[in-house]
C-alpha cells in the first residue's frame, strides 16, 4: 500500500484523534500530548486490565494446562483477550499484507500464551481470515528468524527462539535508532518505547531482589518474557552506552560500567 494511504489511515486511529484533542484543548505541543497519552494508557492498563480496547476481542483458547495430544473436547478452555488490530499494524501494512499478517500472528500467540492459553493453526486461520497453508508458512518463516511462535500444535518447541519484543530492545542496545527499528521491525516508536520501558522496569525490580513471580505480579508480563529480558541484560556489555541511557541514572556519566552493570545505580 502507498505511504500516503498509510499516513491517511494512521490519522484516523483513535490515539491520533485523542492526541489532536489534547493539543487543542490544553494548548500542548504535539510531543507533550503524545507523551501524556502514552502515560494515560499505562494507567489504564494498570487499573482497568479487563476492559477491551478498540480492535480487541475475547476468544476461547485451549488452556496451557491441557497436555499435548489430548482430545480437543477434553481440553480445558480459557477466555483470552486478543488484539486483532493495533495502530502498529499500519506500519507493517506499509511493507505488505504478509508482514501485517505475521505481525498479528506473533502478537496473538504471545497474548494468548501470557493469559494461559494456546492458539492452534486453525484458530489463527480463523482469526486472520487465512488458509491453514498460509498460517503454516508464516509460522515457518517466523521461526527461521529465531522468533517464538507458541502455537498449541508445537507446544514442545516453545522453548526455541526469543520474543520479538526482546529483539526490538536488543536492536536498540545494538545502536539502532527508534526510527531504524520502526522500519526494521514494523512497530511504532510508541511500542518500541514501551518495550524499552518494560526492560528497565524488570531490571529495577530485580535489583530490589524480587523473584520472577513477584516481577510478573508487578508488571503483568509473562515469566518467560521477564527471563528473556533479564538474559538480554546479563549479556549486554557493561559499558554499553544505550544501556546507561535506558537506566537514566543521574550518576551514569561518572559511574564505572561495572557499577551500572551490577545495578548499584538503579533506584
Amino acid at each position: 500500500m502507498e505511504s500516503e494511504a498509510i499516513a491517511r489511515l494512521q490519522t484516523k486511529e483513535a490515539g491520533e484523534a485523542i492526541i489532536e484533542r489534547i493539543q487543542r484543548d490544553f494548548q500542548l505541543a504535539p510531543l507533550v500530548a503524545r507523551t501524556l497519552l502514552e502515560q494515560l494508557r499505562r494507567y489504564d492498563e494498570d487499573y482497568y486490565p479487563q476492559r477491551r480496547e478498540n480492535g480487541q476481542l475475547t476468544y476461547l483458547a485451549v488452556s496451557k494446562a491441557s497436555p499435548a495430544g489430548q482430545k480437543l473436547t477434553a481440553c480445558q478452555r480459557v477466555a483470552v483477550k486478543l488484539t486483532l488490530h493495533s495502530p502498529d499494524d499500519l506500519i507493517a501494512l506499509g511493507t505488505g499484507v504478509a508482514a501485517l499478517r505475521q505481525q498479528r500472528l506473533l502478537r496473538l500467540t504471545e497474548e494468548a500464551e501470557a493469559q494461559g492459553g494456546l492458539l492452534s493453526h486453525e484458530d489463527l486461520a480463523c482469526l486472520l481470515c487465512s488458509s491453514l497453508a498460509t498460517i503454516k508458512r508464516d509460522v515457518h518463516e517466523l521461526r527461521k528468524q529465531d522468533l517464538r511462535v507458541p502455537t498449541r500444535g508445537q507446544v514442545k518447541d516453545i522453548g526455541k527462539g526469543v520474543s520479538h519484543k526482546v529483539q526490538i530492545v536488543g536492536d536498540y542496545l545494538a545502536g539502532y535508532t527508534f526510527s531504524e527499528i520502526e522500519r526494521r521491525r514494523h512497530h511504532s516508536i510508541g511500542a518500541i518505547r514501551r518495550y524499552c520501558d518494560d526492560f528497565v522496569r524488570i531490571i529495577r525490580l530485580q535489583a530490589q531482589h524480587l523473584d520472577r513471580a513477584a516481577i510478573r505480579s508487578a508488571t503483568g508480563l509473562s515469566e518467560r518474557l521477564i527471563q528473556e529480558y533479564l538474559t538480554l541484560y546479563q549479556e549486554c556489555p557493561a559499558a554499553n552506552d544505550r544501556l546507561q541511557i535506558l537506566l537514566g541514572t543521574p550518576d551514569a556519566a561518572t559511574a564505572t560500567p561495572a557499577e551500572i552493570k551490577r545495578g548499584r545505580l538503579i533506584p
